[in-house]
């Protein structure tokens, strides 16, 4: 009981210094806090430190805890298979197939092929799997663009305003296995994000490059050694009738974080 009072305490502080919700648009008040990434992309759950939260609403916090755990999931069966990650893999299976059961199929049903890749100087067997498209639009997307609104308040301090554009663009890992990963943009990006306490670092888990400048933000995430997404910001004048091929979304007080509609 003591435990349970000292972080509701916790988290009645952080509420008052950050009063509204940052996932939609920041006019509507906060009442929880977000963990970006969440805890479940981890190994065992380990954050290396707690430092990254940011305020949300009711329904923002609760509307993702199934995206978060199928893209912990998928993210983990494209990594290099390591003994130690089988028990936590696993266990993530089972808690995919209990909550998004139609999501698991489509992770089961897809194909994977063990291809060899040299990374940092070793070669290692790197799990080539094939994505489906629903995986993307129903799960992996929102979850992506989820962080974009969360990293931009962590750094910036200020919420993306209502009806800004959040786009997204996935790479798998068989984009970075037939080298068509992003790298010129990511030296491109001055600054480098993970999450970090003393000897404990998230790098090898989830990281990030970013550059925020006045008209437009982009975010490269770098999960589990083995994707990327990229995450572009943009003012609400972007016409992304002009990008058919970018995920974009965005945001407000009514529906929260949702996927803009192609225009016919």
């Amino acid at each position: 009981m003591g435990e349970a009072k000292r972080k509701m305490g916790k988290t009645a502080e952080f509420l008052i210094d950050h009063p509204w919700c940052c996932l939609c648009g920041g006019s509507v008040r906060a009442t929880t806090v977000e963990h970006a990434p969440p805890r479940v992309f981890f190994l065992n759950r380990a954050l290396p430190t707690n430092t990254h939260r940011v305020p949300a609403c009711e329904r923002c916090n609760n509307g993702s805890s199934q995206a978060d755990q199928v893209t912990a999931f998928v993210a983990m069966t494209m990594a290099i298979q390591k003994p130690s990650h089988q028990e936590y893999i696993l266990r993530l299976a089972k808690g995919v197939a209990n909550n998004a059961p139609e999501a698991l199929a489509m992770i089961t049903n897809g194909g994977s092929t063990d291809v060899p890749l040299r990374v940092d100087g070793q070669t290692d067997l790197y799990s080539r799997v094939e994505v489906d498209h629903e995986l993307f639009t129903n799960w992996l997307n929102p979850w992506a663009a989820k962080q974009a609104y969360a990293l931009h308040y962590l750094h910036l301090g200020k919420p993306i305003p209502a009806g800004a554009k959040v786009m997204v663009q996935w790479f798998t890992n068989a984009h970075v296995i037939e080298e068509q990963s992003p790298d010129e943009l990511l030296r491109q990006l001055r600054s480098y994000g993970e999450l970090r306490q003393g000897m404990k670092s998230s790098e090898n888990e989830y990281s990030y490059k970013y550059q925020f400048d006045p008209e437009i933000g982009c975010i490269i995430l770098m999960l589990h050694d083995s994707s990327m997404v990229m995450l572009g910001i943009f003012d609400p004048s972007f016409p992304e009738h002009e990008h058919p091929k970018w995920t974009m979304f965005t945001t407000g007080p009514e529906r929260g974080i949702h996927e803009v509609e192609p225009l016919p």
